[in-house]
């Protein structure tokens, strides 16, 4: 008898083409595209070597494509908690969602406060 594999998700994962900016804890940013988001993570495609290992802490930002006047934006403090080639998941302690226009949308220099 085979064994199945037990799903670990506590949420449903949602395909997704967006622009993802990962910034590192050194500060470096890596451009990423999203493959699919979640109440609680994102999975990320990157190009190039990203130099980044389970555990570590990360901020990402996203665009989504809302109004052409209005772009869509988000930002989320998380750790990366999964690492297969090109790809990479990382899971959200804390979000914002909204218009670009709306002061709370940006952390600014509070990225990785007390991650």
């Amino acid at each position: 008898m085979e064994h199945e594999p037990t799903e670990r998700r506590l949420e449903a994962r949602y395909p997704i083409e967006a622009g993802v900016i990962v910034h590192k804890h050194s500060g470096e940013t890596i451009s990423a595209t999203a493959a699919n988001i979640s109440g609680g993570g994102m999975f990320l495609h990157v190009e190039q070597p990203s130099g980044l290992s389970i555990g570590d802490p990360v901020t990402v930002d996203v665009e989504l494509p809302d109004d052409p006047d209005r772009p869509f934006a988000a930002w989320g403090i998380a750790k990366v908690v999964r690492f297969t080639g090109s790809h990479f998941g990382i899971q959200l302690s804390a979000a914002a969602f909204g218009s670009r226009d709306d002061p709370g949308v940006d952390p600014g220099a509070e990225r990785l406060a007390g991650v």
